[in-house]
């Protein structure tokens, strides 16, 4: 068995050039925006193949270390180029499997291969091609992840637009409804850029709240309180009728933060 291995692991070598040119043909026919990218992909795809014909003399423990390592590294490469995606790469699989596979076939005839024997060829071409499509696509969701995590980190700071006025002195327009999440957001963003400013006192403006309840008058005090521990005095404008029903109903002060009903009434008094 193993010179059959050995004759079909050279011969996919020697073909590994024209397969993955082969590839690189159809690959760019079908996407267009990668034909920049031939320079960087030919050799990728051509070191694909050579490995996959190595992998028919391997034993299972090192063929699996080898492909898990060149996954990775592939897939860490590709997944930093925003002109390729996942996608396009697993689109590929099927031509490795088609083409080693007819290499694999002609063999196989050639050498009078049982059907037992074809089937153990087969089953470790599969098996490394899985391998390397798995440890390939992992880095390409880490980097997803990543570029989501980044991106929910900028939409949180631009819900939360801290408007400055003068050098210590910021405006935060509190708007729409609120949940847990955005609010715990609008806390941390808010504490985070009001101490970064240097501000000596941030008004906190309620005039477009959407709606006032338990939840969102103790986290608004919770937020007072987070601002005083950082030096920073709050101060309330635009508290509306239903507001103010709804903090007397709860039994909540303002405290030591004063408040107004207008933003113009708030600065006028700090200036």
């Amino acid at each position: 068995m193993i010179n059959h291995l050995e004759r079909m692991s050279k011969e996919i070598l020697s073909q590994a050039p024209q397969l993955a040119q082969a590839i690189t043909e159809n690959q760019n026919s079908r996407y267009p925006e990668l034909i920049v990218l031939d320079s960087r992909l030919l050799p990728i795809r051509e070191g694909l193949i050579s490995l996959f014909s190595e992998t028919l003399l391997l034993d299972k423990e090192e063929r699996v270390q080898k492909l898990k390592v060149l996954g990775v590294e592939t897939g860490t490469l590709l997944s930093r180029e925003r002109s390729i995606s996942l996608d396009m790469m697993l689109s590929e699989v099927h031509y490795y499997r088609s083409s080693i596979g007819m290499i694999m076939k002609q063999e196989a005839l050639q050498y009078d291969l049982t059907a037992a024997e074809m089937y153990d060829v087969i089953d470790v071409l599969d098996t490394a091609i899985n391998d390397v499509v798995y440890s390939l696509s992992v880095p390409f969701v880490n980097h997803e992840k990543e570029l989501h995590k980044k991106t929910q980190s900028v939409v949180r700071e631009l819900s939360v637009p801290i408007v400055t006025i003068t050098e210590h002195i910021a405006v935060l327009p509190i708007i729409g409804s609120f949940d847990h999440e955005r609010f715990f957001s609008l806390q941390e963003v808010t504490l985070f850029q009001a101490s970064k400013l240097g501000l000596h006192h941030l008004i906190i403006d309620l005039s477009g709240l959407e709606t006032t309840d338990t939840h969102v008058a103790r986290e608004l005090f919770n937020l007072f309180d987070a601002l005083t521990l950082l030096g920073i005095q709050p101060t309330v404008s635009g508290i509306k009728p239903s507001i103010a029903i709804t903090l007397v109903q709860l039994g909540l002060t303002f405290g030591k933060v004063k408040s107004f009903a207008t933003l113009k009434q708030a600065l006028a008094f700090l200036k």
